[in-house]
């Protein structure tokens, strides 16, 4: 398997903290919007809570969880997929590993 160079490695790297931050936001928002639309339905709203949050664990997970040079196009790819890096921003990384990271979102289509 193809490990990122290490100037991508590096910027990704740098890149991590507000990316994280961006995700939580999305989440949290989601989370604001479910409890004000509740209108006494508790138990549904809960409902709806849990399972926002489960999915939304998943993608974090995939996105941060064993964060490490040898894992990092697939994180990089996830962070790509999940709208968290534009196109604009994936052009800061070399040819390589753009088309890495094209192509592991193309498999999972």
């Amino acid at each position: 398997m193809r490990t990122i160079p290490e100037k991508d490695w590096k910027h990704m790297r740098s890149m991590k903290p507000r990316v994280l931050n961006d995700a939580c936001a999305r989440i949290l928002a989601d989370v604001e919007a479910i409890v004000q639309k509740r209108d006494g339905r508790n138990h549904e709203t809960y409902l709806r809570l849990w399972g926002l949050l489960k999915r939304k664990d998943a993608e974090i997970a995939s996105m941060f969880d064993d964060f490490k040079r040898s894992t990092a196009l697939f994180n990089l790819a996830a962070w790509y997929r999940y709208g968290l890096v534009s196109k604009s921003e994936l052009t800061s990384f070399t040819e390589e590993t753009q088309s890495v990271v094209k192509a592991i979102n193309e498999t999972l289509r």
